[in-house]
């Protein structure tokens, strides 16, 4: 699998949070996104984590798409919750996404005011092949822009 699919993917992924209840708790300022992935068909294979700062602003933290959109997602388009559910600090989910690289996903991301982490397992279409990537996403807020 290339690099820019796995990119792809975690762009997908980094942007599956639900608004309402993730906002409420998290904080403006410089945060530190990591999404580290292994490919489930080949283990000895481990891309590189891809990590981004980004400054949120109060408008920022009340919208969970900027959050955790800081990698662009081309070819995933059309992303779609089929489920979604929260339990206590902790956000549930199934989504589907159309466009080149057909993308389902589910996991689950625990939240709070300064850190995000959770897991989230993936299936896409990547050049005619199903793969599975199953993926670690953790956040922290490092301090003030």
């Amino acid at each position: 699998m290339s690099s820019r699919g796995l990119c792809v993917i975690a762009g997908v992924l980094l942007a599956t949070m639900a608004p309402a209840s993730f906002a409420a708790d998290i904080q403006s300022g410089l945060w530190e996104l990591v999404v580290e992935s292994r490919v489930a068909a080949a283990p000895d294979f481990s891309p590189e984590p891809v990590t981004i700062k980004q400054c949120l602003t109060e408008q920022d933290a009340q919208d969970p798409s900027r959050v955790l959109g800081g990698l662009t997602n081309p070819g995933a388009t059309d992303c779609t919750y089929t489920e979604k559910s929260f339990s206590g600090n902790v956000f549930h989910f199934k989504m589907q996404c159309a466009g080149s690289f057909g993308i389902h996903a589910s996991g689950e991301v625990a939240y709070s005011a300064t850190s995000i982490n959770g897991c989230i397992t993936s299936m896409a279409n990547m050049a005619g092949q199903a793969t599975t990537l199953q993926s670690r996403i953790t956040a922290r807020r490092l301090g003030a822009c």
